[in-house]
């Protein structure tokens, strides 16, 4: 789950939620300069359900030590791979050419997909390294497989790099929404290719977290001029938040909501 303190109380997101609102950025991408994705269907799929592999970890309410809901980058990479290999598995049943985008999706934690590098490489050892090399190789295997099934060769290379990198900007738009609130946070992300075309440039999204639920990004890569979005979540007061029944029935109850607009700045 994501977590985030917010005030008085902490506020909880699955992660299969805040995956549906990158699902809704993907289906409305497609602002010149921005092209729309392709193949379209599989690739809204694809950034919908990326984060499948996280459901039924997030519904037995994981806590830490101290009694505290359990954030997703504070669970062990052996529990984690086991995790994403199965979700992996869900959404290629599903569609395949989604499934290879989650696979690429995944593995990308832990090897550059293109030059997108998610977080400073980890020195882990032990059960941790190996579960990271049996899943790496696991999922080398299935890259291959679902390519050639797909006919990916060089001169589709280009399409799913682009499809790639997007899917790594809706997972961050939506991750920044969901654990950054609205207080005038802003960044640029890492610069990706616009369209399929070689001679596309590469662009760096601008993204600003304004009160009351804006959204802005330039260059404004959405078609319809606003988006409005909610995205389910849990609130709970920061005294309870170690107290399993108070945290269960909140998560249960999920009488929360994240809402967002974007729009162009």
């Amino acid at each position: 789950m994501i977590v985030r303190e917010d005030g008085e109380h902490l506020l909880l997101v699955r992660q299969a939620d805040h995956a549906l609102l990158s699902g809704a950025l993907a289906a409305a991408w497609g602002r010149p300069p921005w092209a729309v994705p392709e193949p379209y269907a599989s690739t809204v799929i694809g950034a919908r359900l990326h984060d499948l592999a996280w459901t039924g970890f997030d519904e037995t309410v994981p806590r830490r030590a101290d009694g505290r809901p359990l954030s997703f980058l504070e669970v062990r990479r052996a529990v984690s791979t086991r995790l994403y290999a199965r979700g992996i598995d869900a959404v290629e049943a599903l569609d395949e050419y989604a499934g290879l985008l989650t696979s690429l999706h995944f593995s990308g934690f832990f090897v550059s997909h293109w030059g997108w590098r998610h977080a400073p490489d980890l020195e882990l050892q032990g059960e941790e390294r190996e579960a990271v090399e049996r899943f790496l190789a696991g999922e080398g295997a299935r890259q291959r497989r679902l390519r050639h099934r797909l006919g990916i060769g060089p001169e589709r290379e280009r399409e799913l790099m682009c499809n790639y990198l997007w899917l790594q900007l809706w997972d961050r738009i939506s991750l920044d929404v969901c654990r950054r609130g609205f207080t005038g946070w802003g960044a640029d992300y890492p610069a990706t290719p616009v369209g399929l075309d070689p001679e596309a440039p590469r662009l760096s999204l601008h993204v600003e977290l304004r009160p009351q639920g804006r959204c802005l990004l330039e260059p404004y890569p959405l078609l319809p001029d606003r988006l409005r979005a909610s995205i389910p979540a849990a609130r709970i007061p920061l005294e309870a938040a170690g107290e399993p029944g108070c945290l269960r029935s909140a998560w249960a109850s999920g009488a929360a909501t994240i809402e967002v607009v974007f729009g162009a700045l």
